[in-house]
């Protein structure tokens, strides 16, 4: 999916191009998580709007803890996004859980009527 690994890699490219993070706390043999992934992210509007849009990481709370700021973030399920400012990394908007292709899309309206404020 080309998606980042490294929050603060990540976190910098948000910044540098100004667009909101998009953080994907996901975990290991979760499959509401690979439906993410595999149905929600491979979608043909939704992958193009998020290489557009966000600057998306990806990271597994199971593997990945101590690589991002997961006090920030809190995810007691999986999965969870986080949109995020990279200016000042406040929660812009939270999906919880599996989300349809459809309904992403309207996520990411809401996110850029948050974004433009």
């Amino acid at each position: 999916m080309g998606f980042q690994r490294d929050y603060y890699a990540a976190l910098a490219k948000a910044k540098k191009e100004q667009r909101p993070l998009m953080l994907v706390v996901t975990k290991a043999e979760c499959p509401w998580c690979d439906r993410l992934e595999d149905r929600t992210f491979t979608n043909p509007t939704v992958h193009k709007r998020l290489n557009k849009e966000v600057v998306v990481v990806l990271v597994y709370k199971n593997f990945d803890e101590g690589d991002y700021p997961a006090d920030k973030f809190p995810a007691p399920f999986s999965p969870r996004i986080f949109f995020v400012d990279p200016a000042t990394q406040k929660t812009l908007l939270i999906v919880n859980g599996y989300v349809k292709a459809d309904s992403f899309l309207q996520e990411l309206d809401t996110l850029q009527m948050l974004w433009r404020k």
